[in-house]
């Protein structure tokens, strides 16, 4: 015969709305038995801060947006709202709450979440958060303030060619390698060989690939009779160029660039760069807010299209993104715009309802424009290495891609994620973000990347 589970003189106090019993709760672990019961006491001021602390704790972040946007807007401390804003995606709002902090640590985050989209503002909580800076942190901002200053105009900088560009961007994974500073001189042995392959994982290279790339040297060295670093260097790269050689893609001369990829990808900033591009071009650009849900995003794009002098169509938050996408392309075909930059959502916490959202953007864009003059771009963050492969898949599923974009590589040591994201998902690599200039955007060449690389 079963029992039934008593519940404890605590927890039917907890769930009268009892504070003291809810916190014991939470002492014992049971958070989420706490979250259930303080969901149906959101009304309760006393109350509400408690379910806001164990939404954060929990990585909850939208019910925690929702428990504030709707309840209370001066629900917890000013930081810790900054931070919300910033998992949500809310980039102004974080920027205004960090603002009310006024700490050097909160005006430098204000600065690092504008710096691509809004330098000018960036460099002017830089600067006040250099007033509040030691000296280690100092020297830090000088460099973000020279580079902002540098993308400004406000200082003049020597023009680099694409190479330059691309050693930059590749300089921490090289550093992470160190090919040339630990291997140079040695004889090809079973030490040197496990060294290299744990350093290409480190590089994020993946250690599947890792192990069969290290593998096929061993062979290689055998069968050559390679001696020394020097003379297995070259072979190296001929492998690693066979293992991406096929991802070399270039952008379509299209006119409709659906771009896709979670937030935070370098998506939109991707897109001002494009647009910078066309209009150096000659061209005629219309940007789509397509990412309705955050007001953010809408702002940033508004705020790229300034920039690069493009045109844009955008509604209200929380409209319908197809209907906007609609909007964009019958323009662009009345107006006669050569070009249509896309941008749409990322919420990979919502799969499901982002991939018929997706499916629905591009069957309007059908009704328009045909298969040949449209490019579907993936954009992903090199900083998060290997994981991009997982986002990749959900947005394979959605729609078909037709090419990649990879960004941030300057800002990452994983630039070996690029072999994985070549073999696994068999897409073309279209385009690198190799820094945060606007011209720091470059067609991916397989041969010059693996000589960077190992360089």
């Amino acid at each position: 015969m079963f029992g039934f589970f008593k519940k404890s003189e605590e927890e039917k106090l907890a769930e009268k709305g009892d504070k003291s019993a809810i916190l014991k709760l939470i002492e014992k672990g049971k958070k989420d038995k706490a979250i259930e019961i303080l969901e149906r006491f959101k009304e309760d001021p006393e109350l509400r801060p408690i379910l806001f602390k164990l939404y954060m704790e929990e990585g909850k972040y939208y019910y925690a947006y929702q428990l504030v946007e709707y309840y209370d807007k001066n629900l917890a401390t000013a930081k810790e709202r900054a931070l919300l804003y910033e998992k949500v995606g809310e980039i102004q709002k974080a920027v205004e709450e960090y603002s009310k902090v006024g700490d050097y640590e909160s005006l430098y985050r204000a600065g690092m979440l504008l710096k691509e989209a809004q330098p000018k503002e960036s460099l002017e909580f830089f600067e006040r958060a250099f007033k509040l800076a030691n000296e280690i942190q100092k020297k830090e901002l000088e460099e973000h303030i020279l580079e902002i200053k540098k993308k400004l105009g406000l200082v003049e900088v020597k023009k680099e060619g694409f190479l330059e560009r691309l050693r930059k961007g590749l300089r921490k994974t090289r550093e992470l390698l160190e090919f040339g500073v630990i291997f140079a001189g040695r004889k090809v042995d079973e030490e040197l060989l496990e060294e290299l392959e744990e350093r290409l994982i480190r590089a994020d290279i993946g250690v599947k690939t890792a192990e069969q790339l290290v593998e096929e040297l061993r062979k290689e060295a055998i069968r050559k009779n390679i001696k020394t670093w020097e003379e297995l260097l070259p072979v190296l790269r001929e492998k690693l160029l066979s293992y991406i050689g096929n991802c070399k893609g270039e952008l379509k001369e299209g006119k409709v660039y659906l771009f896709l990829g979670v937030n935070g990808s370098g998506k939109t900033t991707t897109i001002g760069k494009l647009a910078y591009r066309f209009k150096s071009q000659g061209k005629r650009v219309l940007l789509c807010a397509g990412d309705t849900f955050r007001s953010a995003a809408i702002e940033q794009l508004q705020v790229w299209a300034q920039r690069s002098g493009a045109d844009i169509v955008y509604k209200e938050e929380g409209a319908d993104p197809a209907s906007v996408v609609y909007q964009a392309l019958e323009k662009a075909q009345k107006e006669n715009y050569d070009v249509v930059l896309i941008d749409t959502a990322g919420r990979l916490h919502t799969k499901e309802p982002l991939i018929r959202e997706l499916r629905k953007i591009k069957q309007v864009i059908q009704k328009f424009y045909p298969e040949e003059l449209t490019e579907t771009l993936l954009v992903l963050d090199a900083t998060i290495g290997q994981n991009s492969l997982s986002q990749a898949k959900v947005f394979k599923e959605a729609v078909d891609v037709s090419g990649i974009v990879l960004t941030k590589l300057d800002g990452s040591a994983k630039g070996g994620a690029v072999v994985p994201i070549c073999s696994e998902l068999k897409i073309p690599i279209k385009l690198l973000g190799v820094g945060e200039g606007l011209e720091d955007l470059q067609e991916f060449d397989p041969k010059t990347f693996v000589e960077e690389l190992t360089s």
